[in-house]
């Protein structure tokens, strides 16, 4: 079956059209994070509440590497046909409610930066969550 006799029949072009619009700007989000965690791991942890040690700073620097590359992924992924894209949603719906959950969880204090990442992957999640709801039902 081709993409366009997909699309007749499952009526999801709005909905992805709006995940492509939610995946490039947590793309843009997730580039900007993963080069602060690059370049400036210990700053960057003591603004979510943590404090810098050798051991964090390595694990920050991997975080930033892994959201540098899910950012390129994302990017990349948008211009695929409707169903990749919302299969594509799908994960990052979870990979956003998981990083959700452990934002909650960080040991630490609560920063300006901690509230804002914590309000940013609960954005993401319902935004992804509304609108994969909204394509099922068309």
């Amino acid at each position: 079956m081709t993409e366009a006799e997909l699309r007749e029949i499952s009526g999801v072009t709005a909905s992805a059209r709006l995940v492509r619009i939610v995946l490039g700007t947590g793309a843009a989000f997730f580039i900007v994070s993963g080069a602060l965690l690059l370049v400036i791991p210990d700053t960057f942890s003591a603004w979510i509440g943590l404090t810098p040690s050798e051991g964090i700073a390595w694990s920050m620097r991997m975080l930033g590497v892994a959201l540098a590359s899910l950012a390129g992924l994302m990017w990349l992924v948008r211009r695929a046909g409707d169903h990749p894209v919302l299969g594509a949603g799908a994960v990052m719906m979870v990979a956003s409610a998981l990083m959700t959950a452990l934002t909650i969880t960080l040991p630490g204090s609560w920063t300006p930066l901690r509230w804002a990442l914590l309000g940013a992957g609960a954005a993401f999640a319902l935004a992804y969550l509304v609108l994969l709801v909204a394509g099922r039902r068309s």
